[in-house]
């Protein structure tokens, strides 16, 4: 790897906080008269439908304040490696014709990414440019924002933060987002300030972008117009505004300062933009490690300090609370809440949730690989705190009927400073009634627990360092339940979950379905086969001539192998004739060994067990042979993969 300094030109993917480009974008249009914030998106994208009749109340308000009741991220082929292919933006009007809604539209704010990349195409359709002209001849270069590009444009990529992944060596991986309008956005610090500029109170640049009347409209409290745990003792850093994270955020709320924060975060690259309006204060923070909320934490704490510096702070800077007599002194709850025990479901997570007479609670994830519970205990009021006294629970029955678990979570990082959680984290679920889960139907899906594979990503897809971003099935211990979606029939099942704030933020229904005799497993836009229906790989030494594997199909699907019994016992090295517009990749249990779109390798040494995919674009064929491989080499790789 290149040993290359930081610089104020280095460039980051800034992920979510592209977000704020598309928000600004749509108040430029409202304030030209062009868009209105309260119209159907229908009206500016006509063909725009879902299988859903409710789609048509979802306004362009709500696809910035996220309360559009879309169900999440349709990001297939979203994160390519070194291509900016859109078909991910070009597809999601055709996508969502065939998703439902997880909430009515207004009911409630809870973070889509779906919903800015519709933004996106409402910019588009309205000013006839393509987004990243859009924000070029209207934003940036009106700011002088000379290093800010999007995955679209033609920029020069080696100024870019180098990024790394592990596979026997470091490889560089270049991230192309190519969903501009919710993280495809390419910035330097420097210009993110620049950017901050618009949303100073004072700021003449700002002023030549948008109006005063529409930066106090983008940090209204959106988040306040549906279902919302309450502040108390703390606001936490999600209530959103119009393209906003947080409209109120601690720890300024104690002070009394208004602050604004965007973050964002993609597999490699994190970035946190904080702003303080009235003072004409901003800070931002880009890295290529962390997360976005870590950087939130230190730029808070440096405007803190500036604002101490000005003598502007009218209170003592907030604290992480402790617990007098600690978490072990649990206090004896009331028999009417033993009733909150039961099955509770957060977005990716099944849980089971006890509460004794003592004052204990006690969070158990379910499945086969889950974490040791979680325990709490009773301090009194209804609230529970975590053993390390970081974390304050309380159940909430809201106003749509629902219990909630909602969290108080004073994330500390020793050195950096904290900020606080504060958001409802589970939901708890119904029984499903006996009658609904037939004897026919629980043995279906009893048939189908195992791990599926992704087969319609692009050969250049980032998500193949992922275990191929592999998703499994698991008849849940609660009857009625396969992981957290509820089982409708044999062969579909749906997300049940309504959370306000993050908890529900990117929720999909499955369904199996048959084609030309083989089973394939549908999640959003994401189509998987089942590992019962995936064949071993045939990799015994003979002097027979290469093989080929395809072509690939006109659907595209990319073809999985399961490698086992390798030669018969002995080290095999794949050889593989790798075409220009395609890529494969192995897996050794849950990592990633090989892959060839990012090593530039045709060969690698097959591990005794494991997963092979051959991805590429349709008519593609693979030429590949098999070759015994003495000892040293072995111990050769395994010990360059140390």
């Amino acid at each position: 790897t290149e040993n290359r300094p930081i610089t104020a030109d280095t460039i980051y993917g800034i992920g979510s906080t592209s977000k704020m480009f598309t928000a600004t974008a749509i108040m430029i249009l409202v304030e030209r008269g062009l868009v209105d914030l309260d119209a159907p998106v229908t009206t500016y994208i006509p063909e725009f439908t879902m299988a859903d009749a409710r789609y048509k109340q979802i306004t362009v308000r709500m696809l910035l304040n996220h309360s559009s009741g879309l169900m999440g991220a349709t990001f297939r082929n979203a994160f390519l490696i070194r291509d900016n292919d859109p078909m991910a933006h070009d597809a999601l009007i055709s996508e969502l014709a065939g998703q439902r809604l997880k909430a009515d539209p207004g009911e409630y704010s809870v973070y889509c990414n779906d919903g800015l990349t519709l933004a996106e195409l409402v910019v588009e359709r309205v000013s006839s440019e393509s987004f990243s002209d859009f924000i070029r001849n209207n934003i940036t270069a009106p700011l002088g924002m000379n290093h800010t590009a999007t995955s679209q444009d033609d920029f020069d990529h080696s100024r870019m933060a180098r990024t790394y992944v592990d596979m026997a060596e470091s490889y560089e991986v270049l991230e192309l987002i190519n969903v501009i309008g919710t993280g495809g956005v390419y910035s330097t610090a420097e210009d993110l300030g620049k950017f901050a500029g618009i949303f100073m109170y004072d700021s003449v640049a700002g002023a030549d972008i948008l109006s005063a009347e529409s930066l106090r409209a983008m940090a209204n409290a959106e988040y306040a117009n549906g279902l919302w745990p309450e502040w108390d003792p703390a606001p936490g850093i999600f209530n959103y505004g119009l393209g906003w994270d947080s409209v109120n955020t601690y720890p300024f709320t104690a002070y009394g300062i208004k602050a604004v924060v965007k973050g964002g975060d993609t597999m490699q690259y994190h970035s946190s933009l904080l702003i303080l309006p009235e003072y004409n204060l901003a800070a931002t923070i880009l890295t290529s490690g962390g997360s976005s909320t870590l950087n939130l934490i230190v730029v808070a704490e440096l405007l803190q300090h500036v604002l101490d510096l000005k003598g502007a702070l009218t209170a003592e800077r907030p604290t992480v609370p402790t617990v007098p007599g600690g978490a072990s002194v649990a206090v004896p709850i009331p028999p009417t809440m033993l009733e909150y025990s039961g099955l509770y479901a957060g977005e990716l997570t099944m849980n089971s949730v006890d509460l004794s007479p003592d004052g204990s609670l006690s969070i158990v994830e379910l499945g086969d690989s889950a974490p040791p519970a979680e325990i709490y205990a009773h301090i009194g009021d209804g609230v529970f705190v975590s053993a390390r006294g970081d974390k304050y629970l309380n159940f909430v029955r809201e106003s749509n009927g629902r219990t909630y678990i909602r969290r108080v979570w004073y994330l500390n990082i020793p050195g950096l400073g904290h900020t606080v959680m504060n958001d409802y984290i589970m939901q708890k679920l119904a029984p499903v009634a006996a009658a609904a889960m037939s004897d026919s139907i629980r043995e279906a899906w009893l048939a189908r627990e195992g791990h599926y594979y992704p087969i319609n990503e692009k050969y250049s897809s980032l998500p193949y360092l992922v275990f191929g971003a592999m998703m499994e099935i698991s008849i849940s211990a609660e009857p009625g339940y396969v992981g957290t979606w509820q089982i409708v029939d044999e062969n579909n099942a749906v997300s049940s979950i309504k959370i306000p704030g993050l908890a529900s933020r990117d929720l999909t229904d499955i369904a199996f379905y048959t084609q030309d005799g083989c089973e394939y497993l549908k999640s959003g836009d994401m189509i998987y086969i089942g590992e019962k229906d995936i064949p071993v790989l045939a990799t015994t030494v003979t002097s027979s001539p290469r093989r080929t594997i395809g072509p690939i199909g006109p659907d595209g699907y990319a073809i999985w192998y399961r490698i086992a019994d390798v030669g018969g016992g002995g080290a095999v090295k794949i050889v593989v004739d790798v075409p220009m517009q395609g890529a494969f990749a192995i897996y050794e249990g849950a990592e990633c060994t090989e892959f060839s779109w990012i090593t530039g390798h045709n060969e690698a040494i097959l591990p005794a067990e494991g997963m092979i995919v051959f991805a590429g674009d349709p008519g593609v064929v693979f030429a590949v042979s098999f070759q015994a491989v003495e000892a040293a080499e072995v111990a050769a790789a395994a010990e360059a993969a140390k």
